[in-house]
């Protein structure tokens, strides 16, 4: 059942509707009222958190394979990023940008070697 999954997906990374909803475009009310299977989502809807969180399209809406398309964990770091990110100010961010900029450049020329985890 897609609100089902939809729901155990939000779970597996870690947010809230709330948050869930915000990298969507939609509110925590419209998230609770998928998970509650008070709405059915659209399916354009679908194929926008399929997108977004890199999400198989074939476990969303049949509940076959793995829920992700890509690595869960580089997801998972990538959406912490964009939320730290999102939460700090126009300067801030500016200056996040700038570093980070900073440091493909230093990465590209040798000068960092992959970090061991």
């Amino acid at each position: 059942m897609i609100p089902r999954r939809l729901k155990e997906l939000r779970k597996a990374l870690k947010l809230t509707q709330a948050q869930f909803g915000e990298k969507l475009g939609v509110s925590r009310d419209v998230i609770g009222n998928i998970e509650y299977s008070r709405v059915n989502p659209k399916p354009v809807f679908l194929e926008h958190v399929c997108n977004i969180y890199c999400v198989n399209r074939n476990w969303l809406l049949e509940g076959f394979g793995e829920m992700f398309s890509e690595d869960p964990p580089a997801h998972s770091e990538m959406n912490e990023a964009l939320r730290l990110f999102h939460s700090l100010n126009s300067k801030l961010r500016g200056y996040v940008l700038s570093q980070m900029r900073e440091l493909v450049k230093l990465q590209e020329s040798g000068g960092i070697d992959e970090m061991s985890e």
